[in-house]
């Protein structure tokens, strides 16, 4: 007995049991299975629905083509290169271009991945290399095949090249929109409120290292106004006259170290001149006028 045909499955479409999806009319049937009643709502004309099917086909869809394997066959075939192939075999050290952007898949499937993306860069590359080199021969006046021509290339040659300079010495542009940066906080004033840096600067900031307790931009704005003040003070006593005050020390009259006319006294462990070339005498007699060169004997 055919299984399609039997009058004991439920004649299709019809829901299978524990479809929790909205059914109309459903809550108004009884009597009959869940999926006879579904299948008699779905198919009955007297009930308003959109007339398009809520249930998907069985019957899966044909695969798409597979873009990728001929873009890898048409760079074999023009590069010679059977490194990088439609199917990589598991194991392969060589270097995949693009791989580590690929992952969750098998190793041959991954790798088809990755070569066919590398490709799909090459030739985008290569394109706009071609209409890069359509551009110049058009600025320049050749004549290009009319392949070559695009909406990108002809957008591109309204202006014949060289192109000629309205003025000798361009202007400076400055955008009105953007904010400025080009004025240092070192040479801000100190009434200025962007007068400090940004968290995060790891340059050097005047009069910062002894500043603690605060945030950056506040002891950054607190070192660079010291700085200032500082400058201009420098300023000031650079054009003033050089005075200079010397203290004048005044000297005070001492005792002399060495006895004139009479001897040091037993036991003074002080330094004698030219003691130590005397002999013979006593240690009064021979310290005697200690001032005095040393004599020869």
């Amino acid at each position: 007995m055919n299984v399609k045909t039997s009058s004991l499955m439920t004649p299709d479409p019809y829901h299978i049991p524990g479809y929790i999806g909205y059914c109309p009319q459903f809550k108004y049937q009884i009597g009959e299975t869940f999926g006879r009643t579904t299948s008699q709502l779905l198919t009955d004309s007297r009930i308003a629905s959109s007339g398009r099917p809520v249930l998907s086909p069985l019957n899966p869809n044909p695969p798409a083509p597979d873009q990728r394997r001929q873009l890898i066959s048409r760079r074999a075939l023009k590069l010679g290169d059977q490194k990088l192939f439609e199917k990589m075999v598991p194991g392969y050290t060589g270097f995949i271009p693009k791989s580590e952007h690929h992952f969750g898949k098998r190793y041959a499937e991954t790798s088809l991945s990755a070569v066919a993306n590398f490709e799909t860069d090459q030739e985008f590359n290569r394109r706009r290399l071609q209409d890069l080199q359509t551009v110049q021969a058009l600025q320049s006046g050749q004549v290009v095949p009319s392949e070559q021509l695009n909406e990108r290339t002809i957008k591109l040659t309204q202006h014949e090249t060289p192109l000629k300079k309205t003025r000798e010495h361009p202007a400076v542009y400055y955008s009105r929109k953007s904010p400025q940066h080009s004025l240092s906080p070192l040479t801000m004033g100190n009434e200025n409120s962007k007068k400090y840096f940004m968290s995060g600067y790891t340059g050097f900031v005047p009069r910062a290292r002894g500043l603690i307790g605060s945030g950056y931009p506040k002891i950054s704005n607190k070192g660079l106004c010291d700085f200032t003040d500082e400058c201009e003070r420098l300023k000031e006593v650079k054009s003033k006259p050089v005075k200079v005050h010397r203290q004048i020390v005044r000297k005070f009259e001492s005792k002399p170290l060495y006895l004139k006319d009479n001897g040091m006294v037993p036991h003074y462990t002080g330094h004698v001149p030219g003691e130590k070339f005397r002999y013979g005498r006593t240690f009064g007699f021979s310290t005697k006028n200690a001032r005095q060169p040393i004599e020869t004997f």
